[in-house]
């Protein structure tokens, strides 16, 4: 008897350790796993943007956007285009709570806004409003992180084309994509393309930032003065063509 009584105190010490290491990697895997499926419900997406070869080898190309900046948190969002020289840059701010949006257009020294129902905002999707959209939810892969699944927009128009958008559901929040034609998606596009003009916009997201927003990011600026959506439509028009 006397062996065990010796052995019974590291006997005990060595079912403690494992007891230890055990609880610390059911308490690693535990916070990996509640790391993996964690939301960013307020932030900021960064985009680049690519167009097709036949665009860029058109003249006025180079006064195509190359950036769009994504701001969004529960029940507001806006969407910010800039063009590479800085000539322009156009805002579609939404409010949600209210169902208002603004549409917002720099150009030179000229601040022009459009306040408009939801229903009527960013026109710059409109091309989008009668495409009709499938999930293909076994289809995953990593994007700057994060899981994203895929879903087709096939287009009924003229154009006839799908377009193929890469989400995050990690990435969202109850409002995201709200009375657009990606509302049905349940999270931040990080990769997908939109028609204007007969242009295709390829959008990828290069960088994502978990963010607590100013309320001004969705505010109209005082300096900007009311214009007519036909305005800044033909004003666009005129910068893309």
């Amino acid at each position: 008897m006397q062996p065990l009584g010796k052995y019974k105190g590291l006997f005990i010490l060595f079912i403690l350790i494992i007891f230890g290491i055990t609880i610390t990697i059911q308490g690693c895997k535990s916070q990996k796993e509640k790391s993996s499926s964690s939301l960013i419900e307020e932030g900021i997406v960064y985009y680049t943007i690519s167009y097709m070869p036949e665009i860029k080898e058109r003249s006025f190309s180079f006064l195509l956007p190359d950036e769009m900046t994504y701001y969004f948190r529960r029940g507001q969002e806006r969407i910010t285009f800039k063009g590479n020289l800085g000539l322009y840059k156009l805002d579609f701010i939404s409010n949600h709570s209210n169902d208002s949006s603004s549409t917002l257009l720099k150009i030179i020294n000229k601040k022009m806004y459009v306040p408009a129902s939801e229903s009527q905002k960013l026109f710059i999707f409109q091309s989008l409003r009668n495409g009709n959209l499938t999930f293909a939810k076994d289809t995953t892969r990593q994007i700057l992180g994060y899981k994203a699944q895929k879903a087709v927009i096939h287009l009924n128009s003229r154009i006839n084309s799908d377009i193929e958008v890469w989400y995050s559901a990690q990435i969202s929040n109850a409002t995201t994509n709200k009375n657009t034609p990606f509302a049905q998606i349940p999270g931040v596009m990080l990769e997908f393309s939109i028609y204007y003009n007969d242009m295709r916009f390829n959008l990828n997201a290069t960088k994502i930032e978990k963010a607590v927003l100013s309320d001004s990011l969705f505010t109209v600026p005082s300096d900007y003065q009311p214009t007519t959506l036909q305005e800044i439509e033909q004003t666009i028009t005129g910068i893309f063509h």
